[in-house]
């Protein structure tokens, strides 16, 4: 499924976590990501064993609101 990591999409399993979104965009980029929290789209922490679905968009820094 296609999920979205601070506005990048990233290919994951079904079943797999936020938690696992970020690992799997570092792996994918060699970059390490800050995330001592995450945020949904809109601005809210949310846990890092949250489920994801298709098209899910998470932050690592808490999103502006234009």
């Amino acid at each position: 499924m296609q999920v979205y990591v601070n506005n990048q999409r990233v290919s994951i399993f079904n079943g797999c976590t936020a938690q696992d979104a970020v690992r799997r965009l570092e792996a994918d980029t060699g970059v390490t990501l800050p995330h001592t929290e995450l945020y949904d789209a809109w601005g809210n922490v949310i846990a890092a064993d949250s489920p994801m679905r298709e098209g899910r968009h998470i932050f690592t820094t808490k999103p502006t609101q234009d």
